[in-house]
């Protein structure tokens, strides 16, 4: 892959992962605090200013942002989107439609894996 095109697909994601943070309200200080990051380094990952991102940074801010990985990787054009993917993913949709608590998420994640089994 070209370095520019690396380049331009690391500020995409620090660009989803900037948003993400601020539809949660979080500020930077207390994102880098709950995913045990400094400050200064989810900065850096936000303004797309790193050479490369560890599977354990994903992680931790998958867990943050409730996203799956794979989201991360497709909304910076690091895997490509299927035409499935033009809908988020159903977490996601929860949160960002109806602003759930995880918990509620979980819950109608359960629900809809009985009426998928149910109609299966």
């Amino acid at each position: 892959m070209p370095k520019f095109l690396k380049i331009s697909k690391m500020i995409k994601l620090g660009d989803y992962l900037k948003k993400l943070r601020k539809e949660l309200g979080l500020s930077i200080r207390e994102a880098a605090k709950r995913t045990k990051f400094t400050p200064s380094y989810l900065s850096r990952i936000e303004s797309g200013n790193f050479k490369s991102i560890g599977i354990e940074t994903l992680v931790r801010l998958s867990y943050l942002y409730e996203i799956p990985i794979t989201d991360f990787l497709k909304e910076s054009g690091f895997l490509e989107k299927s035409d499935g993917d033009n809908l988020p993913e159903f977490p996601f949709y929860l949160k960002a439609k109806y602003h759930l608590p995880p918990q509620a998420i979980r819950d109608m994640e359960m629900a809809l894996e009985i009426v998928k089994n149910k109609y299966k």
